[in-house]
């Protein structure tokens, strides 16, 4: 297929990309009205000039294309425009309706509510989605999407914490249009009559109820984790751990409810339908039914974006085929992120609607050129079958390969060892569940069935955890933001070409390209050798410091027991990007050879740390000088006494101190002349010894 033909075969294709390089354009330079009238009025006179006689062909697709790029700006300019607006600072009564099936978080309950005041602000917004947290009793467990409550809270942005390499919620929260979140406590909330359930909240209720079925098969833990994420979509209770698991064998997309299991579902439709033959009533009951239970799995699970863009696509191909036209797969998906963009612009940024789009469009593109390359359908079933999953496996990688990079700065290496066997298990696992699905009605039956898919779900997790398990299992790749990825993107694009087009001499140039780069990170980019340092997390649950001598020595260090830190999530990031060893977790009494840790002191580097998270300072009768002073939860006492206790450089207030506490301690330092550090404002520091002393250098994240 050449370049002409592939865009001419897939002419909504040639509108897809320039509508999204509007979005692009209008969210990274916050360009208005101004910039999109402009284009338009470009693609008004090109498509004026194109009703020229002697006008080119091109020129009318010129027209189209400045269109869509100026309808791109506008969608992003009215969703940035609707989301400009802040919550303010004072106390809110609100009306909430719940959106989503309310989740147990611990001792809280958390749901997602669309949320609207009851009285006139005259500053800042008065309506968005916002999540909530209750106290976890009998009366917030029973609480159901679709339910409207009122109450008063303070509404808090979202806000990241300021940890190197951490989860961007700011960024997460922005592209789903979550505008902040609110505490209401026990016995402050009403609920009223529930307003008219939304689709999207019938279809989350009904997911739940499918829970809850499969929780009364017998199927918990990591079984239910993986059997819902399959075939649900839903993935809010999924452990950590499995989680990466999937994430390091390279079977995440697995999890990732999408095209692929559509796709299964779409094939098994077309092989088990009885309604064959050339009779048109036949084919247009057929496909009907074929779509109505897409679309009525699509329900089931939840209405996810990626679930109803991958409907959407399997659609307009059973549409094609019922008039009996080759509908072109990329238009199919070309089409579908149209309509999806122009409702929410936002989605093009949100991470798993660029994987799915990749690497489907990758799918579609490259691997019918490669099964010709490799002759998969004239050397046998089994052969067809091996190297279809293989290039299904490496076509897909290749193509989100810029996205990972980007977004994860990890490559898994068995990706393919771990699709040879995770797609088949897939398969079978989906036909058991839709089994179950239609055998509900008879519990004895479904029962049945339950016991082999369950051996399917060990199977399968099993496979993932054995292979994640191999050594050099992840790759770790260096970060190379927004220009980087663009670079590696379009040296796909290369290679893609190369393939398509059979322009061999593209594929050698884009391999000298990799080599060059190779070489240069090897002999010109050596990284330089760091000093010894320490990091001061913001971690509001508990107070957590990071020693790192090198990449094979480092600690943890908290005032509680590693069971109770819950530090994963706060340190896990950075070891990871750094590629760190496993940290080793410091006892409140540790001694090794880089390492003394005592009754909350421990030295570094020449330097003195202390962390203090009680008032059993005061029994101290010595004077014992620090250089580093780390307040956390459970500190008590003035700062005018401490000093003397232990004279201290430098006092950093820790992210779990209360609120009051840090406030009052702030103002009590101000009076002294002690120098504080606040980390909930200033984020992660590094402190590196230095000749005179020491240095506190900020880590943001990206």
């Amino acid at each position: 297929m050449s370049e002409k033909n592939i865009f001419h075969q897939n002419p909504l294709l040639r509108l897809a990309i320039p509508l999204m390089l509007g979005v692009v354009v209008g969210f990274a330079s916050e360009a208005g009205v101004s910039y999109a009238l402009a284009s338009f009025a470009v693609s008004l006179v090109a498509v004026l000039l194109s009703f020229m006689r002697t006008a080119p062909k091109w020129v009318f697709g010129v027209g189209a294309m400045a269109f869509m790029f100026s309808v791109g700006l506008l969608t992003e300019y009215r969703q940035s425009i609707e989301k400009a607006p802040q919550w303010g600072s004072e106390k809110y009564e609100c009306r909430a309706r719940l959106v989503e099936v309310p989740a147990v978080r611990g001792t809280n309950v958390k749901v997602l509510a669309d949320l609207s005041l009851e009285n006139d602000s005259t500053s800042g917004r008065n309506r968005g989605l916002v999540y909530l947290y209750f106290p976890r009793t009998v009366d917030t467990e029973q609480l159901l999407a679709g339910d409207v409550l009122l109450f008063e809270t303070y509404i808090t942005p979202p806000k990241n914490q300021g940890n190197p390499e951490e989860f961007d919620i700011e960024h997460y929260y922005y592209i789903k249009e979550i505008t902040g979140t609110a505490f209401v406590p026990d016995g402050e909330w009403q609920l009223i009559s529930a307003e008219k359930k939304s689709i999207a909240t019938r279809a989350l209720e009904l997911r739940a109820s499918v829970v809850d079925f499969y929780e009364r098969l017998g199927f918990e833990n990591e079984r239910l984790a993986l059997l819902s994420a399959l075939t649900l979509g839903e993935k809010r209770d999924f452990p950590h751990e499995l989680k990466e698991n999937y994430s390091v064998a390279g079977a995440s997309h697995i999890l990732a409810l999408s095209g692929l299991h559509l796709g299964i579902l779409y094939m098994l439709l077309s092989l088990l339908l009885p309604l064959r033959g050339n009779r048109v009533l036949f084919r247009v009951l057929r496909e009907l039914l074929i779509v109505a239970v897409m679309w009525g799995f699509a329900f089931v699970a939840g209405l996810s974006p990626s679930v109803v863009r991958s409907a959407i696509l399997f659609t307009l191909i059973s549409f094609g085929r019922l008039l009996g036209q080759d509908v072109s797969p990329v238009s199919s998906l070309s089409f579908a992120a149209v309509v999806m963009l122009l409702f929410s612009p936002h989605l093009l940024f949100d991470v798993s609607f660029q994987l799915s789009f990749a690497a489907v469009f990758s799918i579609l593109m490259l691997a019918p050129p490669l099964q010709q390359f490799l002759g998969v359908y004239r050397h046998g079933v089994l052969y067809g079958y091996v190297m279809n999953l293989l290039i299904l496996s490496v076509v897909a990688q290749v193509g989100t390969l810029p996205f990972v990079w980007y977004h994860f700065g990890m490559f898994p290496i068995y990706f393919l060892l771990t699709n040879l066997f995770v797609v088949p298990l897939a398969f079978v696992l989906m036909m058991l569940a839709a089994m179950v699905w239609l055998l509900s009605p008879v519990p004895v039956l479904a029962q049945v069935v339950a016991y082999p898919l369950s051996w399917i779900v060990d199977l399968m997790n099993w496979v993932v955890s054995g292979v994640a398990a191999l050594p050099g299992a992840m790759l770790a790749l260096p970060q190379i933001g927004v220009p980087g990825a663009v670079c590696v993107a379009l040296l796909v694009v290369l290679v893609s070409l190369s393939l398509i087009q059979k322009r061999w001499w593209l594929l050698l140039f884009s391999a000298g390209v990799v080599f060059s780069l190779i070489v240069v990170h090897l002999f010109v980019e050596r990284p330089v050798e760091e000093k010894p340092y320490i990091v001061i997390y913001n971690n509001y649950k508990n107070p957590l410091l990071h020693i790192v001598y090198d990449k094979e020595h480092n600690y943890l260090v908290s005032t509680v027991p590693q069971l109770d830190a819950e530090y994963e999530y706060v340190s896990e990031p950075f070891v990871r990007a750094n590629s760190l060893s496993l940290p080793q977790w410091v006892d409140w009494n540790f001694n090794d050879s880089l390492v003394q840790f005592n009754a909350g002191a421990f030295a570094f580097e020449g330097l003195t740390v202390r962390l203090l998270d009680n008032a059993h300072w005061r029994n101290n009768e010595y004077v014992e000088p620090v250089d580093v002073l780390v307040l956390c939860r459970g500190f008590l006492g003035r700062i005018s006494e401490l000093v003397e206790t232990y004279p201290a450089s430098c006092v950093v207030l820790d992210g779990s101190l209360y609120k009051r506490s840090r406030e009052r301690i702030i103002r009590e330092c101000a009076k002294l002349g002690v120098e504080v550090v606040d980390i909930t404002q200033t984020g992660a520091m590094k402190v590196v010894a230095t000749a005179e002393g020491f240095d506190m250098i900020p880590l943001r994240s990206k």
